[in-house]
């Protein structure tokens, strides 16, 4: 499991062809599951499908989200690991909204409003870390210059560097569409300084 990790932080940090494949000096996906079978296969599949989907939305490679979406899909939304599951969703519901939109896709929407409707419910109960999260899926649910600002702010707010930075790209990217170049510029320039001291 460490090994993955440094091989995400390792994609993170490492120029590559293709920064949302696990393959790398720390740790080689392909290799490792064709050595796994059962329940270590399946549950290696889940953490290294959620490490790569993560990469993915970072790097905005569309075939790899659409990809690891049907492999996460059927995985339940549980896991005795909150932290784990925490990261998982939040990354599952902000592909789901971004490609449910793409030809063949429309399902995913469903399982963004399942994640959604797991952070409203901690974000209703008090839980700082998930309201970022939960703000950043509504925005990507609905996209509004007021959604992403209310992201931006609570992902500020409660120093999710890396959600704020991948929030404003975002948001920048949303800018473009309305053709508002001067706040486009504004908001991909924050999400790059972000993005730099996210490291």
């Amino acid at each position: 499991l460490f090994s993955m990790y440094r091989q995400f932080a390792l994609n993170l940090r490492k120029p590559s062809n293709c920064p949302s494949k696990l393959v790398g000096e720390a740790f080689d996906e392909e290799q490792v599951l064709s050595e796994l079978e059962g329940s270590a296969h399946f549950q290696t599949l889940r953490d290294s499908s959620s490490l790569r989907l993560q990469l993915a939305f970072v790097f905005w490679n569309e075939a790899d989200m659409i990809d690891l979406l049907k492999i996460l899909e059927t995985y339940p939304i549980q896991d005795q690991f909150a932290a784990r599951l925490h990261n998982r969703l939040a990354f599952t519901g902000l592909a789901a909204f971004a490609m449910c939109h793409q030809k063949g896709c429309a399902s995913y929407k469903a399982l963004g409003e399942k994640c959604l409707g797991y952070f409203k419910f901690l974000s209703k109960n008090g839980s700082v870390n998930a309201r970022p999260v939960y703000l950043f899926l509504k925005s990507m649910k609905s996209p509004s210059r007021d959604a992403f600002s209310k992201a931006i702010e609570a992902c500020a707010e409660g120093n999710f560097m890396n959600l704020e930075a991948m929030a404003n790209e975002r948001y920048a990217a949303f800018l473009r569409e309305e053709e508002d170049e001067a706040a486009f510029s504004k908001c991909i320039t924050d999400a790059y300084f972000l993005y730099q001291e996210w490291g």
